[in-house]
């Protein structure tokens, strides 16, 4: 039996315009009355999520900032804060390169884009954010390092990326343009884990959807792991299933054949 289902956001659970399936109120309301444990697993911070699902926030279980912030019936039970020095150097190296950085923390997100073309882009995924000229100057708790190449990144960009950071941080693409990084070891994956752990629920008993190279941790966690047929390649290869499209209510008509008949 199924107790706990994990779905990425962008490119798995919203279609390309952004909105939840149709159905998403009436699949949470049969999940929770079979106390089945509903993951929101996403890149974005709970700033976010909170204000996207306000009337479910003790409903829903929150895998923010890619596992470094966990949320279970309101209340923040987990978070990972990356040391300051940590921080500073990727902003160094970062803005040396020419990519925009976003600090996101316990008060909001902070970031050093000067172009009016990206503020559309972040506010997509940040809210509650700050234009800083110099990074420096942020004083809030950091949980994620995003950074920004507006030409995406090429496969040896994302491995300088991640290896520069390797001893103490984790690098992951999170899309086409956007990289992020945590501490060592916390992924979405580690997350689900914990989450795992924490209600005493097994490989076999977990059911997860993901798109890009940010959820293979997570879908490694999970017997039910499904690639949306959008997905990156390298996630295909890791998931036990593949589904349809995002744009196909794909992450509900999974859950409702699995879990709600």
């Amino acid at each position: 039996m199924i107790k706990i289902v994990a779905t990425d956001m962008d490119g798995t659970l919203l279609d390309d315009d952004k909105h939840l399936p149709e159905n998403f109120e009436e699949v949470i309301a049969d999940l929770s009355r079979r106390k089945i444990n509903f993951v929101i697993s996403s890149g974005r911070s709970f700033n976010v999520l909170k204000k996207q699902f306000s009337k479910h926030l003790d409903d829903l279980t929150f895998i923010c900032d890619n596992g470094a912030y966990i949320v279970i019936g309101g209340k923040n039970v987990y978070t990972s804060v990356i040391g300051r020095q940590t921080v500073m150097n990727v902003v160094d190296h970062c803005e040396k390169k020419g990519y925009t950085v976003i600090l996101c923390g316990k008060k909001g997100a902070w970031h050093n884009a000067k172009e009016p073309s990206l503020d559309k882009e972040i506010s997509t995924y940040y809210i509650c954010q700050t234009y800083l000229e110099d990074l420096h100057d942020c004083d809030d708790e950091i949980f994620k390092i995003a950074i920004f190449n507006e030409n995406g990144y090429t496969n040896a960009q994302y491995e300088a990326l991640s290896d520069e950071f390797s001893d103490n941080c984790t690098a992951l693409l999170s899309g086409s343009k956007w990289v992020d990084i945590m501490n060592k070891g916390v992924t979405k994956g580690s997350a689900l884990s914990t989450i795992c752990n924490r209600f005493g629920v097994g490989y076999n008993e977990v059911m997860a959807f993901g798109d890009y190279l940010n959820d293979v941790d997570m879908l490694n966690c999970a017997y039910y792991s499904f690639a949306m047929s959008n997905a990156h390649n390298s996630v295909k290869q890791v998931a036990n299933f593949i589904t349809g499209s995002n744009n196909d209510n794909s992450v509900m008509k999974e859950v409702t054949k699995y879990c709600l008949q």
